[in-house]
């Protein structure tokens, strides 16, 4: 970072209000030092190489607060919580000196950040963190619950997020549920339990129905089973954390026609814990309720049950096969996914190509799609799609002048997907004549896609 970034970081850390003109200054150089974006038809790998001093034997944190949530921000600290660039300053200095990648999301409604780095940089990183402001009120007075509310896990460094920088920005939210503005009732209506809390009320309760606030690409190799039937959670076939409200509405909110009527024990999980602490809010004041419906979370998520039950087969008061969760968590860096310390059985997902147990991740290689599947390595070198329309769009776009244009399709299996969820959607002509030529080619070719125009 030159003088000329530290000097205007820290007028905006010292001043006690800060004019407009400064906050551009701060979030332009903000932008200027952050991680630089993905290159357009690109997406985020799901493996890596590491060529940093951590050799692989770094750490990653995923950690995030909303200050309203309980235990809440200390009011005194309300002022600097409404100009959030003042955290994104705080949270770029602090990986540019200590040399960490990642990704910060900071909102005036908390932060959202996973990082990486050596393990002497990340434990330094957490020291200048707790002393924070942002971080009042919180309890991390043990290495225990430093560790819940981080939740470090081993495998990554820098490189899983491509090196340093660490992309740091300023967003309306710390993530997108697609409801504007969108803040619960209350944060005390539902029940917060610890990852033997979770557990343990799985185990006890007949009543219990397991929920995945998941994308279904990351619950297809990796979920939670109902201790007694074996059946796996409720995965909703949403390829975003935005389409969970709509889910809810169309899928919970309905008319219950079960001839049961004994109160049911929704349990709610994520990666993280960070989708739930609104996801099932949203989904206790929106869903049709039976008399004794509750609502609970995993706190830390599946990341931090993991931990716990990794921690209990160290103790000698588990086996592997105690774990409610089966397969692998999927994690939004480049490892791809994290399991148990020690196996348990075999992958729960299968190759997208060959069928075989698999739980090797990959992607679709059809330019903007890059949807995540599951594909073995042998069946990598097949070139893999999700599905023949992107392989045959990509024919048509080779085929073509170069210079042209053409709209990103929805492919077959993801409008499949979709018309599971919604229902069948008309296909909508663009107010655009040449969208509109080009979805004549395409019916003209027989692809059966649908074209989505981006205005």
């Amino acid at each position: 970072m030159n003088q000329r970034h530290c000097k205007i970081i820290e007028q905006y850390h010292t001043g006690s209000r800060h004019s407009d003109c400064l906050q551009k200054q701060v979030l332009i150089h903000l932008s200027s030092l952050s991680m630089p974006r993905l290159p357009t038809g690109s997406s985020d790998p799901v493996s890596f190489t590491c060529t940093c001093p951590a050799s692989n034997d770094g750490l990653v944190l995923l950690f995030y607060r909303y200050f309203a949530a309980s235990p809440p921000l200390p009011s005194q600290h309300d002022s600097s919580a409404a100009e959030p660039s003042i955290l994104a300053a705080f949270h770029t200095n602090l990986t540019q000196k200590f040399n960490l990648g990642g990704k910060i999301r900071v909102a005036k409604e908390g932060f959202n950040i996973t990082v990486a780095g050596t393990k002497a940089e990340i434990e330094a990183y957490i020291q200048e963190c707790i002393s924070h402001w942002s971080f009042s009120g919180l309890d991390l007075d043990t290495e225990a619950k430093k560790n819940g509310f981080f939740k470090p896990t081993p495998g990554g460094c820098a490189c899983v997020f491509g090196g340093p920088r660490a992309s740091v920005r300023v967003t309306s939210e710390i993530t997108p549920m697609g409801v504007m503005n969108y803040s619960p009732k209350s944060w005390d209506q539902i029940e917060v339990l610890s990852p033997e809390e979770f557990h343990d009320k799985c185990l006890k309760d007949d009543g219990t129905v397991l929920m995945d606030v998941r994308n279904h690409y990351e619950s297809r190799i990796g979920y939670f089973v109902h201790p007694k039937t074996g059946e796996p959670a409720v995965r909703p076939g949403i390829r975003r954390f935005s389409q969970w409200p709509q889910y809810v509405k169309r899928h919970m909110a309905g008319k219950d026609d079960s001839e049961r009527t004994e109160g049911r024990q929704f349990m709610t999980y994520c990666t993280g814990g960070i989708r739930c602490e609104k996801g099932a809010r949203f989904l206790q004041e929106n869903m049709e309720k039976r008399e004794g419906d509750t609502v609970c979370t995993l706190k830390g998520g599946i990341a931090a049950y993991l931990a716990w039950i990794d921690e209990e087969i160290k103790l000698g008061s588990k086996k592997p096969e105690h774990s409610l969760f089966r397969g692998k968590n999927y994690v939004f860096d480049a490892r791809g996914s994290m399991g148990l310390s020690e196996e348990a059985g075999d992958p729960v997902s299968k190759c997208h190509l060959c069928d075989k147990p698999s739980d090797r991740l990959s992607k679709c290689r059809s330019k903007g799609c890059h949807l995540v599947l599951v594909v073995c390595e042998h069946c990598e070198e097949a070139d893999p799609r999700c599905c023949q329309s992107c392989r045959d769009f990509d024919d048509i776009c080779a085929s073509e002048e170069k210079g042209e244009a053409r709209p990103r399709p929805i492919c077959s299996c993801e409008k499949e997907r979709e018309e599971r969820l919604w229902g069948p959607r008309p296909v909508k002509e663009s107010r655009h004549p040449a969208a509109n030529s080009r979805i004549t080619r395409a019916k003209a070719n027989d692809i059966n896609i649908q074209v989505k125009i981006i205005e």
